[in-house]
């Protein structure tokens, strides 16, 4: 999946992702929550890290608009340990209900589409702009974080759909 060159085609990818992935779960319904999905990652483990994910980009973001530093990926975390990162947000969602869950990833998805919008041409297309984001324009952050994590998403939910019919 390509980084979207324009703000445009990331606001397109972002939007058509997002909406795709929720057509899929309406569709499942609730009980689609408990369904493994992958590794052992229920339908709802998923959910939250895809939540946790999209709330992160838009928070690292902001931070870099306050010229501020953020903790990449998290305070406490290398990138290289992001399996526990995600274990971690697992667990901390564990008590949490598949609808509950749903709603802070629509939530998160919420502040993504207002971020795009307040930033300029230069801030989200241009490499370099945030010290956090190295070489890499925001744009590339802010796909990989909810498109390409909605996309997998919805990959995961249909195998778990089709298993479950097997």
């Amino acid at each position: 999946m390509p980084i979207p060159g324009s703000r445009a085609d990331l606001c397109a990818s972002v939007q058509t992702t997002f909406e795709k992935l929720q057509v899929e779960l309406d569709a499942a319904g609730p009980r689609a929550g408990s369904l493994v999905c992958v590794d052992d990652w229920t339908v709802k483990d998923l959910l939250a890290v895809r939540a946790w994910w999209t709330r992160s980009v838009i928070d690292w973001v902001e931070a870099g608009r306050r010229h501020e530093r953020p903790a990449l990926p998290a305070e406490g975390y290398r990138w290289s340990e992001t399996p526990r990162l995600n274990s971690d947000v697992i667990e901390r969602c564990r008590r949490e209900s598949f609808r509950s869950v749903r709603g802070r990833l629509e939530q998160e998805y919420s502040r993504v589409l207002p971020t795009i919008d307040a930033l300029d041409d230069h801030e989200l297309l241009d490499a370099g702009v945030f010290d956090w984001a190295g070489r890499y324009p925001i744009a590339r952050w802010i796909s990989i974080n909810t498109t390409r994590q909605y996309t997998t998403a919805r990959t995961y939910l249909r195998k778990a759909l089709k298993e479950r019919r097997c």
